[in-house]
C-alpha cells in the first residue's frame, strides 16, 4: 500500500472527525445522569421540588415602531 503524504493527511482529518463525534457523543450519553446540580426540572438546581426555586428576571421586550410625523419632514 502506498502512503503518500495526501493519503496520510485524509487519515488525520478522518481520524480527528472521529474522535470529534465520539466525545459529543460521550457527552451527550452522559448528560442524561443525573449528578450533583443536575435536576430533572428546568431550572436544574438539583432539589426536584424540595424547595422554591429562585424566580427568575422576565426580558422585557419593546415594540419599536413608526410614528406619524415624528420623525421626519415630508417634502
Amino acid at each position: 500500500m502506498n502512503f503518500d503524504w495526501q493519503t496520510i493527511a485524509v487519515a488525520l482529518i478522518i481520524a480527528g472527525a472521529l474522535l470529534y463525534v465520539g466525545r459529543r457523543a460521550l457527552l451527550r450519553l452522559r448528560s442524561f445522569r443525573t449528578g450533583k446540580g443536575g435536576g430533572s426540572c428546568a431550572t436544574g438546581c438539583g432539589t426536584c421540588g424540595d424547595v422554591d426555586a429562585p424566580l427568575r428576571q422576565s426580558n422585557v421586550l419593546v415594540q419599536v415602531g413608526r410614528t406619524d410625523g415624528a420623525g421626519r419632514s415630508r417634502r
